[in-house]
């Protein structure tokens, strides 16, 4: 909707046929625009990714250069903002511990219900049972709970109704991401028995245990080792 505006404002096109018509040129200069405004290369890629979706076409704004998206400039869960100055981490405990455990996602947890929460009868461990429709992309999953930890989420559902959402109230302040990023590192610890990926550098296919990456990957519910290696694990 924000191209589409872009275009009625900048270029007075009022009809998505001849929208159609001039995508490749428009959605060029739109993005080229967001650039030179200060848009993140993240943000602008997204944006890019969008209009192919919407027009049906891959290459799209191919020769749209977006710069490089280096790691120190990405900020997000790597340091203090104003929201987690306000926010009260002793008011919240048993949901800091859950996710520390757990690694759900907001959306995913906002839905959770105690019997999502048990036993796995393959596997004899504590899992968290993400629903058909609950997590991203609407992929169930079957979320390992991390050892040593069952108690902090098993604790939740005592003595409760299956049907009860498990947490009724979850703090905007909190910083979800980062207790995803703690407990992807943690999983990875226990399940290679090793420490993290060097932080700076290339890495090289020794630098890291790909066995276990893939089993955080799945837990976390992404379907890409690059994308746990680049913000997960470093």
């Amino acid at each position: 909707m924000a191209f589409i505006r872009w275009a009625r404002s900048t270029h007075d096109i009022r009809r998505l046929d001849l929208l159609d018509q001039r995508a490749g040129e428009l959605a060029t200069a739109y993005l080229t625009e967001r650039l030179i405004q200060g848009c993140s290369p993240y943000t602008v890629q997204a944006e890019r990714a969008a209009l192919r979706l919407f027009f049906s076409s891959r290459e799209l704004a191919a020769d749209v250069q977006l710069p490089e998206r280096k790691r120190e400039n990405i900020t997000r869960s790597r340091k203090t903002t104003v929201r987690e100055k306000e926010f009260q981490p002793a008011n919240w405990q048993p949901l800091i511990k859950f996710l520390q455990a757990t690694g759900l996602r907001r959306a995913e947890v906002r839905r959770l219900q105690v019997e999502d929460i048990g036993y796995s009868p393959l596997t004899g461990t504590v899992e968290v049972a993400v629903k058909k429709g609950h997590g991203k992309g609407g992929r169930p999953r079957q979320v390992p709970v991390l050892p040593g930890h069952e108690q902090d989420v098993l604790s939740v559902c005592e003595g409760r109704d299956p049907q009860e959402i498990v947490f009724a109230r979850i703090a905007s302040h909190l910083d979800i991401h980062a207790l995803r990023r703690e407990y992807a590192q943690a999983y990875y610890r226990y399940l290679s028995g090793r420490e993290l990926p060097p932080s700076m550098g290339r890495l090289k296919r020794s630098d890291y245990d790909e066995g276990a990456v893939l089993q955080v990957s799945r837990a976390l519910g992404h379907n890409r080792k690059d994308v746990i290696l680049r913000h997960y694990l470093r």
